[in-house]
């Protein structure tokens, strides 16, 4: 598989690669395996001539949610013309929150790539009144032009209304949440070094099903 046209462009290939590229990558309870993935992949990166970022934050960015198997399954893959423009390129696992992967960051001399999406909380559509108040926004919204351009413009309304209604109605929520995703992150990092016991990962199994970030 190729990348068009790579040379002389800036080229980022990003997201879940679903493969390692060595075995260090990888932890599994059934250890000894041998990951048939790595190959293609990095025959993959060779043919496309792109450069696997130093990468640091975390030892891997995808956690089963049972104390046991994890891997480093995503990153940035960069062309040399990117990297020749942007020399101090750095990948950064961050705390992975609730979810089972770790969010990446690029960071290029600390630029700023701009606002941060507005994340949706599932607990949000438990709520009374949830429900309503988003479709009786999307219903009141009234913006002229063609179909791409009216969806793109009642989304951002709708997100401008939804942070105006989490602020006045799950206040409360962010500090917990907060304090999850650090006991998520405590878990993860004695994991990678050590077995967890039974107990501890009856908790993290709870944290992870429990509670669900859906970005928007």
């Amino acid at each position: 598989m190729f990348v068009y046209n790579t040379c002389g462009q800036n080229v980022c290939v990003c997201g879940d690669f679903n493969a390692v590229r060595v075995e260090e990558e990888r932890r599994s309870f059934r250890g000894g395996v041998a990951s048939l993935d790595a190959f293609p992949f990095n025959l993959f990166i060779e043919d496309n001539i792109l450069i696997d970022l130093s990468f640091c934050g975390r030892r891997y960015t995808w956690f089963k949610g049972d104390g046991l198997s994890m891997s480093r399954l995503d990153r940035f893959l960069l062309s040399e013309y990117w990297c020749l423009k942007w020399p101090n390129c750095l990948q950064i696992a961050l705390l992975r929150g609730v979810s089972d992967h770790c969010p990446l960051q690029l960071s290029v001399d600390e630029e700023n790539w701009g606002p941060r999406p507005l994340r949706m909380l599932k607990c949000w559509q438990e709520m009374l009144g949830y429900k309503k108040f988003v479709t009786d926004k999307w219903n009141s919204f009234s913006v002229e032009g063609w179909g791409g351009y009216v969806l793109k413009e009642k989304f951002k309304l709708i997100k401008t209304a939804l942070k105006e209604w989490h602020l006045s109605h799950s206040s409360n929520i962010p500090s917990k949440l907060d304090s999850l995703k650090a006991r998520l992150s405590w878990l993860d990092d004695k994991g990678e070094d050590e077995v967890l016991s039974s107990v501890e990962i009856e908790e993290m199994c709870g944290i992870t099903h429990e509670t669900f970030i859906v970005p928007c």
